[in-house]
This record gives structure tokens, C-alpha cells and sequence, in this order.
């Protein structure tokens, strides 16, 4: 057993430290030329543009889920006047953040891990580098660059999304005015508020990025690697997600 757990803690910390060189390697190339203004325009299209059909639903949904939630038990108290206040935060510091990061940054991250490790079982990867390229400035740095820049853009419209499915919640179901659930949503709300979740949601979208051409980079040749790879890069990005929330929630809401 205890074998086990060592061999277990032996691979996080070998898979950890890739992960990591492969984002210094990242950056460090990264003002190298030439600066593949279409490369990185490219995969901002793909990962950011085509996913934003699914961060609206979403986040459209969540938000009249939530608000639901709140409003039955805020009507219990008769405290329904109260709904903008109470769902406000939730969504915009912590709920749209986390899961449009667990579901379209998954998504990213396993879109990466496919193509990446289909490149690798095809020697693609190595022909780009025996033609004198930076594989990693070719191929990590322009989709690292994409998933870290649409992230915070899709969390931005997530929120919008949120809003107008809790003000339609709120009239339609609890009786409270959309115009009177807005006043009180944003009132709630001041800048570090929205400033945390821009934030989580950028360390979230370099997570996925990274994560996802690191997989790539190490899929293994054979019929079912592309597949196993892709499937832990859900796992790892689901995983990497919850843990860099819960640190980035104690940064910003210190006790």
C-alpha cells in the first residue's frame, strides 16, 4: 500500500513539474518572433468565439437556477424583496467563474489535448521540429495565449447571461420587478467583486490551456491514447480548477 502511495505522489509530482516547465517554456517564448498574429488570432476564434453558444446557456440557466433557489428560501422569511442582494455575489464571485471554467474550460482544454495528441501519434510534432520550429512556440504558446484570453471574456458575458435569468426568475416566478431585481444586484456588488472573478477566471483559462497542450504534448502512441489523454485532461482540469478556486477565495476573502 504504502508502495502504491508513493508511486501515486512520485507521478503528481512528475506530471506537476512538466505541467509547470511547459508554462515557463510558454512564456519565455512568447515575445520570441515571429509573434504568429494568426496563429494566436486563430485559436482566440476557436476556443473563445465557438464557445460562447455554451457559456450563454450556461450561465443563462444557472442564473434562474439560483435565483429560484434563493427565492424560495428567501420567501419563506418573506424576504423576497431581497433576491438581487442575496444572488448577486454567488453568481458573479464564485458560480459563473468555477463552472463556466469546469465545463467550457474543459471543453478548451480537451479540444487541445485531441488535436496536440493527434499531431504527437502522427510524428507531426516532431516534423515541425526537425524543420527548425519551436513546437511549443507553434503549437502551446498561441492556445495557452487563447484559453487565458477568452476565459475572462466568456465570464464576462456569462454574467450578463446570469443577470437578465435571474430578473426574469424573479418577475416572472416571485413577483419582484426585473427593473428592481437589477437595482438590487448591482448595488450589491462594488469592483473587487467583479475584479475576483475576472481574475479567477483568467488563472482558470491559463489552467486549461496549459493543461491541455501539456497532454497533448504527452499522449502516447497507440489506438486509445488520443482518447485516454483527453479523458484525464478532464480529470486534471476539473481537479486543478477546484483546488486554484479555493485558493484564489481565500486571497480575496480573507478572514
Amino acid at each position: 500500500m504504502l508502495g502504491r502511495i508513493g508511486a501515486a505522489l512520485n507521478d503528481f509530482f512528475r506530471w506537476s513539474g512538466g505541467v509547470f516547465i511547459l508554462f515557463l517554456r510558454a512564456v519565455w517564448v512568447a515575445p520570441q518572433r515571429p509573434i504568429g498574429v494568426y496563429d494566436l488570432s486563430y485559436q482566440t476564434l476557436a476556443v473563445g468565439i465557438r464557445s460562447m453558444p455554451m457559456a450563454t446557456l450556461m450561465s443563462l440557466f444557472v442564473g434562474m437556477i439560483l435565483v429560484w433557489q434563493f427565492g424560495e428560501a428567501l420567501a419563506d422569511f418573506g424576504a423576497k424583496q431581497s433576491l438581487g442582494y442575496a444572488s448577486s455575489l454567488a453568481l458573479v464571485r464564485e458560480l459563473i467563474p468555477a463552472l463556466l471554467a469546469v465545463t467550457v474550460g474543459s471543453k478548451m482544454a480537451t479540444g487541445m489535448t485531441a488535436e496536440l495528441g493527434s499531431m504527437k501519434v502522427t510524428e507531426q510534432i516532431d516534423a515541425i521540429a526537425s524543420l527548425g520550429a519551436d513546437p511549443v512556440k507553434k503549437l502551446v504558446w498561441p492556445r495557452f495565449f487563447a484559453a487565458t484570453l477568452a476565459m475572462p471574456l466568456l465570464v464576462a458575458w456569462g454574467n450578463i447571461m446570469a443577470l437578465l435569468g435571474g430578473m426574469f426568475i424573479s418577475d416572472a416566478v416571485f413577483d419582484v420587478p426585473a427593473g428592481y431585481f437589477y437595482e438590487t444586484y448591482i448595488d450589491e456588488l462594488i469592483p473587487i467583486h467583479y475584479i475576483s472573478g475576472i481574475v479567477k477566471a483568467t488563472v482558470f483559462g491559463a489552467i486549461a490551456g496549459i493543461i491541455g497542450c501539456y497532454q497533448g504534448f504527452m499522449t502516447k502512441f497507440g489506438t486509445e491514447a488520443v482518447g485516454l489523454a483527453t479523458t484525464e485532461t478532464v480529470v486534471a482540469v476539473s481537479i486543478a480548477v477546484v483546488i486554484a478556486d479555493f485558493a484564489l477565495t481565500t486571497l480575496f476573502l480573507p478572514i
